[in-house]
């Protein structure tokens, strides 16, 4: 593997970032190869030469921002579980309100089934998953690998931009909390049991009424 200089890395990161800058902008479809490689201070032939299309260049900034992001969450030192679980959910639903224009150009690239951003998420919850059946909380007969997807179908919405066009950001979080509360009381015990039991009765008294979703 050749071994970038520095001055071949400072580029490459540029033309990552503006690449997701003009994403946000224009859309997935929007982007175009030339345009990118003016702002970026380089030649088309240079973009096709260093990433091969325009389709893997998009894909390889995507995948380093969502890393950096899902590592970062993964990174944080929380003590239970479920309250990982909460963390995940609470952070994720921020960073794609803060990030909506970026998450709308992207929509047909995350939401795409077995992809490796399916992956990175589901890593994600896995490991609170473990950390609650570290804990001794699951009963034993609970299939993990099962409700590690239960889990990743549940959350997923909060990914897709149109939630946020027609619920606030609490009222996101919470139904997504809400249902993956009432999924894990059923298979648990002990913190987790009672935290996901007094996370159900809270938020079903905070959202009486509300029956949009």
């Amino acid at each position: 593997m050749k071994v970038m200089t520095e001055r071949q890395y400072e580029r490459r990161e540029r033309i990552l970032a503006t690449a997701r800058k003009l994403v946000t902008e224009k859309g997935y479809d929007g982007l175009k190869m030339r345009e990118l490689a003016e702002v970026s201070g380089v030649t088309t032939k240079t973009l096709y030469h260093q990433f091969g299309s325009k389709e893997k260049l998009i894909f390889i900034a995507v995948e380093e921002r969502y890393r950096h992001i899902y590592q970062a969450i993964d990174d944080a030192v929380i003590d239970k579980g479920i309250d990982r679980l909460y963390y995940i959910i609470e952070t994720v639903a921020k960073v794609t309100r803060n990030n909506i224009a970026y998450a709308r150009g992207l929509a047909t690239i995350l939401s795409t089934k077995d992809s490796v951003f399916t992956s990175i998420r589901m890593g994600t919850y896995r490991k609170a998953i473990d950390q609650i059946q570290a804990e001794g909380d699951f009963v034993n007969w609970v299939d993990h690998d099962l409700l590690n997807r239960i889990i990743y179908r549940q959350v997923n919405p909060l990914y897709t931009p149109w939630w946020y066009d027609e619920f606030s950001l609490t009222n996101t979080v919470n139904i997504a909390k809400l249902d993956i509360s009432m999924v894990l009381r059923s298979v648990t015990e002990g913190y987790t049991f009672e935290k996901t039991t007094e996370t159900i009765k809270k938020l079903m008294k905070e959202m009486k009424g509300f029956t949009d979703f």
